[in-house]
């Protein structure tokens, strides 16, 4: 079995339908503006005050929480829509470039697309779509999204399992009452297109909206590497203004990559190659990913106090994985036995390990929530409460190779040969799928004592019933394992605003972990129960200055029986304790009446403090770098002329529990600048140039216990953009 890719980029579906797009919204806009029972619906301004700053969201909701963006004890980051643009991200993980206290990092124990850590634990498994688990394996791309919020610390008590560190939602776009539409497009100095379109309809109470992407981009300085997709997310919603709504959504993505497994490491530190360095072999690595998420939601507003809605969802993510993950090779170019501290680059070779599996995960899930805001003598109510249940599927196929070759010929350290000949057999090496059960019962009650204080009381029952099958084990004993697990997760929190401008918090809160919470288990973690999490923040925000909110937060995150093995890696048990320790602060806001800025700095102080194994007592987390920070600023010139920039800061990080591995800090600066004409023949355009990378600093986008991935280099992006 033999994968070989589309030499073609595969995004000409959506260019098509992105014209289609516009043109439909044109008519429809044109439509509008003289239909007498559909006039164009303009926000109101209150042109005595300034217009909030685009960069905060403060009065958004809160997914699972009955609270805004400002209000919520927590420390929340949101990157909305107007940020991501500017910034020329093509994909979630670029745009949580303007979030701190995050590390991106590779898919371990066989996951492919998008992970990291957040605060120092893997959130790989915490993403969300407008507050429903995004189980796919695959690259997220922004271009559906209205925004990306980031809740850091415990979650469960509204998400349910995982969220040690937080957790990422994706806001999506939805249908609104007006017309309007935007058509967008890229090119790339390091080749590639991008090109992306969002267009809304509206007649009566009826609401259409659709985006659609195509996007195919090459890796500056990354030979052979290049990541193409496209995908379209049509939404209608009936009773827009209405007392009752009904939203049908779909989202589909498709994508088809060459994967970046990056350099080996050497001495603990990345090998030292060129970064245009590419280890796997062309016509042979390919990556692809098929992503649909339907989505009916129904609300109906009871009263003025009380909302009621349901959402039903069906997710499937299909992908498969063809990669090259280079390690260090046993004997040289001469035939002699590799020396780590004497063997030259010129004589080192790299082992091809092939990485080369399939998988299919699948959710079906239905939410009911109840939003009600009563009033207790002298105490008022914000109150959500809710339940869910669902059934998640996970199935995965791996292939072996022979021991012998691998599968892949040996390259040299150096020149190695990306059209190296190509493998003919190999077979299953493990055939698993596993089902889970989920249930859980939730509410979260915010209450406002007077003006000052608050308090946010909230608890969640969990049952999580997990089913693994290894259909390939040749021992009966290896093949079948359940899990049930039932956990009770909690949340506390104090609120006093001494002025008006200060809000401090304290809160307190649990979370868990089962054994099965990526849909996988074994021989040796299946008898045992969840990890269990506790979290301690403080934290206060003041509004510093009109429209300039400061943030800050101290924290403290312990798993107290973290699963831990022997220096075997044999024996697993509940016996092993992990704690951060750290603090944030942050700026969002304007500074100035043109001048915008999101900046934010995290310092995180992590250490397994016990474990089986004696190597990794006192040793930092895997990619949990000790500092971060990013800031994105923009100035509004005159004439419609806007300047902005900005920095992403990664401290050093580890690859492995024993810290032996380790990538380098780095600093990454990028530019942009752009300019919408205010009258003329090009108003309604928008012309933007962004620098990424602008000083080719090299990078470590992702590590891993064995490699690690060197992020790309230097890059601009031309953009056109019309809206209408």
């Amino acid at each position: 079995m033999t994968l070989r890719p589309d030499d073609l980029p595969a995004f000409e579906p959506t260019l098509g339908m992105a014209m289609l797009g516009l043109l439909a919204g044109a008519q429809g806009a044109i439509n509008g503006a003289w239909a007498q029972d559909a006039p164009l619906a303009l926000p109101e301004l209150d042109v005595s005050t300034q217009a909030p700053s685009p960069f905060r969201r403060d009065a958004q909701p809160v997914v699972r929480l009955p609270t805004t963006v400002a209000e919520t004890p927590q420390s929340i980051t949101v990157v909305p829509q107007e940020v991501i643009e500017q910034r020329a991200a093509s994909s979630v993980r670029e745009a949580l470039r303007n979030v701190s206290g995050i590390a991106l990092s590779a898919g371990e124990g066989g996951f492919t697309g998008d992970a990291l850590t957040l605060r120092g634990f893997s959130a790989r498994g915490d993403f969300f779509v407008d507050g429903i688990r995004d189980l796919g394996q695959y690259t997220r791309d922004p271009f559906f999204m209205s925004s990306v919020e980031v809740l850091k610390g415990p979650s469960s008590v509204g998400f349910g399992r995982g969220s040690t560190g937080g957790v990422i939602n994706q806001t999506s776009r939805t249908p609104q009452a007006r017309n309007f539409g935007e058509l967008s497009l890229s090119g790339y100095s390091s080749g590639g297109m991008r090109a992306t379109s969002d267009v809304n309809l509206h007649a009566g109470n009826v609401g259409f909206r659709m985006q659609a992407m195509g996007s195919h981009i090459d890796a500056a300085r990354r030979d052979n590497v290049y990541q193409s997709r496209w995908g379209v997310a049509p939404s209608i919603t009936w009773g827009l203004g209405g007392p009752t709504r009904a939203t049908l959504s779909w989202l589909h993505q498709e994508e088809d990559n060459i994967p970046d497994y990056g350099v080996p490491f050497r001495n603990g530190r990345p090998l030292a190659v060129p970064l245009n360095t590419f280890y796997g072999i062309r016509g042979l690595d390919r990556e692809t990913a098929v992503t649909d998420i339907v989505t009916f939601r129904l609300e109906h507003d009871v009263s003025a106090d009380m909302t009621l809605r349901n959402t039903t969802r069906y997710g499937s993510w299909s992908r498969t994985v063809n990669a090259t993950a280079p390690r260090l090779a046993t004997t040289t170019s001469t035939g002699a036995v590799f020396n780590p501290l004497t063997t030259s680059l010129e004589q080192t070779l790299v082992r091809r390990e092939p990485q080369v599996r399939n998988g299919y995960d699948n959710l079906v899930t239905n939410q009911t929530e109840m939003v009600w805001r009563p009033v207790t003598g002298p105490l008022r109510h914000n109150i959500l409460a809710g339940f869910e249940v669902g059934r998640e599927s996970s199935e995965a196929v791996r292939f072996a190779f022979g021991a012998a070759t691998n599968g892949r010929p040996n390259a040299s350290a150096l020149n190695p040969n990306a059209y190296a000949s190509l493998p003919t057999v190999y077979g299953i090496g493990s055939d698993v799928k596993t089902t889970a059960n989920t249930f859980g019962l939730y509410a979260v009650d915010q209450i406002k004592i007077g003006e000052q204080w608050e308090v946010l009381l909230g608890g969640r029952w969990d049952s999580f019933d997990a089913d693994y099958t290894n259909r390939s084990a040749a021992n009966p004993a290896q093949r079948n394992f359940s899990r049930l697990d039932e956990a009770f997760s909690w949340r506390t929190a104090l609120v006093f605003k001494p002025w008006q401008s200060v809000r401090t918090y304290a809160s307190w809160g649990t979370s868990f972990n089962p054994s099965a919470e990526s849909l996988t288990l074994a021989a040796n973690n299946a008898a045992l129960p969840p990890e269990t999490n506790e979290s301690f923040e403080v934290g206060a925000s003041w509004e510093v200055l009109s429209g300039l909110r400061l943030t800050g937060a101290l924290f403290q995150i312990e798993k107290t029986n973290a699963r831990t093995s022997d220096p075997a890696g044999n024996l697993v048990t509940l016996d092993g304790t992990a704690r951060v320790r750290g603090f944030e602060i942050g700026a969002t806001g304007r500074i100035l009446p043109n001048w915008n800025v999101m900046a934010s700095f995290t310092h995180l102080n992590s250490e397994i403090t016990r474990s089986s194994n004696p190597a990794e007592v006192g040793r930092q987390f895997i990619n949990a770098p000790p500092n971060t920070a990013n800031l994105w600023t923009t100035y509004d010139l005159p004439m419609g002329f806007q300047i902005g920039g900005g920095l992403s800061y990664v401290d050093y990080r580890y690859g492995n529990t024993t810290n032996t591995n380790r990538v380098p800090a780095y600093t990454r600066y990028d530019l942009a600048a752009a300019w919408a004409p205010t009258e003329g023949a090009l108003r309604g355009l928008r012309f933007q140039v962004n620098a990424l990378n602008v000083t080719d600093a090299k990078t470590y986008e992702t590590v891993y216990v064995a490699h690690a991935v060197p992020g790309t280099g230097r890059t601009v992006v031309f953009n056109v953009s019309a809206r209408f």
